[in-house]
């Protein structure tokens, strides 16, 4: 018997107490002989690589396909036949202006997303944005943005620039910036707590007994899984095994962060969660991002691994000085080697997250990785002059056939604005609502991604 009515809806969610669970896709979802003409939706993802890079340890020598990897890059091998590098492009809108002071990390961050030069409290809407505008409004979640950093407007602003410019790349509008957020507990409430009806002291409750979200849903998960095939049994099984997974490494952050207090003691509204070691860290939100596009909550994710000029410490690897102050190497070469360590360090912090996309079926037998673009890139290439030319970008995942890996690409002294207006036409997102930041300087797509 043919049957031509999907058994499941795609946007399913499985409510419990305190918690609401959004389905992965399901053969269950798709009408019998019409599995084929289901397609995945489009991923996109911002990396912000803070503080500049090493970049003759970034730039591969050669242009072309089948380039060597340099040492930053190495950690990327598996994923090289979907990445593709982009040298040679400036954010030339964040240039100093005559009668303007300072800002040499603030305005390239805040012009990054937005090819605009930021000024006052005005820049642009960046492109995350009105991409998350156009293809987010079938997802609960428009967009997030996460980072390794306090959500604070702390960091390096400086002469006429405010903080809030080197703490976000996002702009929901020229005078609207969002914040970003770091704790993996307040990301997983997000995705994961059920804010229609769940109150502070429910939260409190589960954190005290330690207990999952998956908990209050385990009647009904098991109802499901009697109506469901085997392969949907094993899928729906893996998901909320990895929704499982990040919750318990939460939970063991916590227990180790709570300073002897009783848990039942945690306060809601700044809960602890927050890794001390930024290996453990990211690999906490690049799990919560990876189930954030897994179960379809958002199609827009912006991260940075942290404040633009951020001072964070990398102890483990060696080095006494922060983050920007390693940066400032005057030609040192101690302090070159170690900003080297620190640039691979975050290296592998991506990979991790990549690895898991290439390992993600989607519905059509594709991968998470295919069906997605993430843009790696920093708005400094040299920290230690503040150069904002020629800055660092790789571009990983296929987009749906509209990125060719396996390449080094050059484009000189072009804009990077290009690349991002690019993305946005990728989407299906008008182009001209880009352009239409007011400065903006973008001059055309890039016709050489595919």
């Amino acid at each position: 018997m043919m049957i031509f009515k999907r058994a499941i809806p795609r946007r399913t969610f499985i409510k419990g107490a305190g918690a609401t669970i959004a389905l992965p896709f399901l053969d269950a979802m798709v009408p019998a002989l019409a599995a084929s003409d289901v397609k995945p939706s489009l991923k996109v993802g911002n990396v912000y690589l803070t503080t500049g890079r090493v970049m003759d340890s970034w730039t591969p020598k050669t242009v072309g396909e089948n380039f060597e990897l340099t040492p930053t890059l190495e950690p990327f091998a598996p994923y090289k036949d979907q990445m593709l590098v982009i040298s040679g492009m400036d954010i030339k809108c964040s240039d100093l202006l005559p009668g303007e002071r300072g800002g040499p990390h603030a305005r390239p961050c805040a012009a990054y997303l937005t090819g605009v030069h930021p000024f006052g409290d005005r820049v642009g809407t960046s492109m995350d944005q009105i991409i998350a505008k156009h293809i987010g409004q079938d997802s609960p979640l428009l967009s997030l943005e996460l980072s390794l950093d306090t959500p604070e407007w702390v960091g390096q602003g400086g002469g006429d620039y405010q903080p809030f410019y080197t703490a976000t790349m996002s702009w929901r509008t020229p005078t609207t910036p969002l914040p970003v957020e770091n704790n993996p507990r307040k990301v997983f409430e997000r995705l994961f707590g059920d804010t229609d009806s769940m109150s502070q002291d429910a939260m409190k409750r589960r954190i005290s007994r330690q207990s999952s979200v998956l908990d209050s849903v385990s009647d009904r998960v098991q109802r499901l899984m009697k109506d469901i095939g085997a392969s949907d049994r094993y899928k729906l099984d893996e998901y909320l095994s990895a929704v499982r997974e990040v919750e318990r490494g939460i939970q063991a952050v916590e227990s180790r962060t709570a300073s002897g207090d009783s848990m039942s003691q945690v306060d809601i509204s700044r809960p602890t969660g927050i890794p001390t070691d930024v290996m453990t860290h990211s690999h906490l939100i690049f799990d919560l991002m990876f189930l954030a596009y897994r179960s379809d909550m958002t199609r827009v994710i912006s991260f940075m691994f942290g404040h633009e000029g951020t001072n964070r410490n990398y102890t483990e690897l060696g080095a006494t000085d922060g983050h920007h102050s390693l940066s400032h190497h005057k030609g040192d070469p101690t302090a070159i080697s170690l900003l080297k360590k620190v640039d691979l360090y975050q290296s592998n912090m991506l990979a991790y997250f990549l690895d898991k996309m290439k390992n993600a079926k989607e519905a059509d037998g594709s991968t998470m990785l295919d069906n997605s673009v993430i843009v790696a890139g920093g708005g400094l290439s040299d920290a230690n002059n503040h150069v904002h030319n020629k800055v660092p970008v790789a571009v990983f995942g296929g987009a749906q056939g509209k990125v060719r890996g396996n390449r080094h690409i050059v484009h000189m002294d072009e804009p990077l604005s290009n690349l991002h207006l690019s993305v946005v036409g990728m989407t299906g997102a008008p182009t001209e609502e880009y352009f239409s930041n007011e400065t903006a300087d973008a001059t055309g797509v890039l016709k050489d991604l595919a």
